[in-house]
């Protein structure tokens, strides 16, 4: 069950939505002011992520709570070692023990399900711009914020968590499961307590969930048919249009896909109260690469340099250390992106551009123009999303040289596109850069716009209903 699927759509989420607002209303008066505000609300969500977790993962849904309740006890065991610590003259080395033996513990879990082991069925089968990510479905994400959650209670930045269901409600929250973004537990954990449920927020929620929904259904999905297309075609097939086409067609698809469905989940949080960071600032508006990493998937590497000690940090000093360090951030990125050959590749592609402009390539760019300096940003990205989707590094190899007119058939069988599919391409390009920034100041005005109409819409239906209810108890009244 994906975001856009109809059983999500017309039964999950409005059952959802009823469900929690019930929640809220019936917390008695006596919680509404401490901590446990939202402990009907939030065991309601959980509930929910459990439901779409297990529809999503099938069986390997229980390994995924089995890692919930390890992690969950792993920090209360690392907060109680921590304050037993505290009271003794010399560090007790226990929490960095427990620490070391519970992310190695997600690291193998990991690594086990997601690297070593074939993936078959479920949403890992499902059209996505990045299987990889749902494969197994959320597991990437869980582990994350498992390490997060660790972390950030071993390094003492807050308290382990007290509530099972707030603690494994972080790390199962249903929005973040399909593609992000991570949120760091030091962000999230005093939302699950204390959050602001408003209609203003709401309203914000509805904008930007449609806005994603927009992205993945109309976008995406339609760009995808070309992508798949032009990737599909033997190599004998291949001409240079093709290849151009099928590149920008597939770098639009894989951004819409994942930023729509980041807008999503950021909708989702603000129904709910949450607010998640946000993942994409539009990446391919960049003029360098270190700059489009800046933008693009920006959780991750948030998560990197908060956990890794990795970061896209430029410097004067040991830059072939530096260099080295960039590379295996970019490694790291290729992991989080894979399994496969080629995902690795372009992770390490990625950090050598990334190193070189470090060094030196990023000062000769500076003088350049902004539209060549954007140029040569669009031009290493469109070549590195090829090896990203090539099925192997060879057909990798080809499609570049068939990109570069080294290469191609000389009778390239003709690709015919459907006028949807121009549509959406050309929407594509023009909304995957921000064209008009003052635009932001209208979603504004939208936002307003609609929750005045929310307010309208219900204040007039508890009117109506208070109404019906004292004209059934007047007649009720004279008919005895």
């Amino acid at each position: 069950m994906l975001f856009t699927d109809s059983a999500f759509l017309l039964r999950f989420l409005p059952l959802l939505l009823a469900l929690f607002f019930l929640g809220v209303a019936m917390t008695p008066r006596s919680w509404r002011s401490g901590a446990r505000r939202f402990s009907l609300a939030n065991t309601v969500l959980l509930g929910g992520s459990l439901l779409f977790l297990v529809n999503g993962a099938g069986a390997f849904a229980r390994v995924i709570a089995a890692a919930v309740v390890c992690n969950y006890v792993a920090g209360a065991a690392i907060g109680w070692a921590r304050r037993a610590g505290a009271s003794v003259a010399r560090p007790s080395p226990l929490p960095e023990a427990l620490l070391t033996l519970a992310v190695t513990g997600n690291v193998v879990l990991l690594g086990v399900y997601k690297y070593a082991m074939p993936l078959s069925g479920g949403l890992a089968a499902r059209s996505f711009a990045v299987p990889q990510l749902l494969a197994p479905f959320g597991l990437t994400f869980i582990a994350c914020h498992a390490i997060s959650y660790l972390v950030d209670v071993y390094r003492g930045e807050t308290p382990h968590q007290v509530s099972p269901i707030r603690a494994s409600l972080y790390l199962i929250f249903f929005p973040m499961l399909c593609a992000g973004p991570l949120v760091r537990y030091s962000e999230m954990g005093p939302q699950l307590a204390q959050r602001r449920v408003t209609m203003a927020a709401f309203a914000y929620g509805v904008r930007r969930w449609l806005v994603g929904l927009s992205k993945v259904v109309f976008l995406a999905d339609v760009l995808a048919v070309p992508a798949d297309a032009v990737f599909a075609m033997p190599v004998g097939e291949l001409g240079l249009l093709q290849a151009w086409l099928g590149a920008v067609c597939f770098a639009l698809q894989v951004y819409f896909a994942l930023s729509g469905y980041a807008d999503m989940a950021i909708g989702f949080g603000r129904m709910f109260g949450f607010r998640l960071s946000e993942n994409f600032r539009w990446p391919y508006g960049a003029a360098t690469l270190t700059e489009f990493w800046r933008r693009w998937n920006i959780s991750l590497m948030d998560w990197c340099r908060g956990y890794l000690g990795l970061s896209l940090g430029a410097t004067t000093v040991d830059r072939v250390g530096h260099a080295r360090r960039l590379v295996t951030l970019f490694l790291c990125v290729g992991l989080w992106y894979g399994p496969g050959l080629n995902v690795m590749v372009w992770g390490m592609l990625h950090g050598m551009v990334v190193a070189l402009e470090h060094v030196g390539l990023g000062t000769r760019l500076a003088r350049l123009p902004n539209a060549l300096r954007h140029a040569y940003l669009l031009l290493v990205v469109l070549c590195l999303w090829v090896v990203f989707r090539a099925e192997s590094p060879a057909k990798a190899i080809v499609m570049l040289q068939t990109m570069t007119g080294f290469a191609g058939a000389a009778m390239p069988s003709p690709l015919v596109l459907a006028p949807t599919h121009w549509v959406a391409l050309a929407a594509a390009v023009v909304t995957a850069v921000p064209i008009w920034p003052g635009f932001g100041r209208w979603l504004v005005t939208i936002d307003a716009l609609t929750t005045s109409t929310l307010i309208l819409v219900s204040t007039s239906c508890v009117f109506v209903w208070r109404r019906f209810v004292g004209a059934a108890r007047f007649l009720v009244g004279r008919q005895r």
